[in-house]
């Protein structure tokens, strides 16, 4: 069934809705935020005292850079595994229904 007003398909709205809060998708966003900040923080403003606290390593550099990592995992798990809702039954529901 098409609405005419909306030009799309009624029965998708509530996948659309579904998918919409998905916790996937709301991590990777979060993971794709601080990601970018650690790795253009370490990128750019990581001071030698701050290497040698931490024994050579850039670690805002690297944990930046897994970040970014795991947010492209949660938005590909995401795209390739989308919520799917289970089909509605019409008639009468219950534990006699057969």
């Amino acid at each position: 069934m098409t609405d005419p007003e909306a030009g799309t398909d009624a029965a998708a709205e509530p996948a659309a809705k579904a998918g919409l809060f998905d916790l996937r998708r709301i991590l990777a966003l979060l993971f794709g935020i601080y990601g970018a900040v650690l790795t253009v923080m370490g990128a750019t403003v990581t001071s030698q005292a701050d290497l040698d606290r931490a024994g050579g390593v850039n670690v805002n550099l690297w944990v930046g850079i897994a970040m970014l990592l795991g947010s492209a995992a949660f938005a590909g798990w995401a795209a390739l595994r989308p919520i799917r809702l289970p089909p509605t039954v019409s008639g009468p529901a219950g534990p006699d229904r057969r």
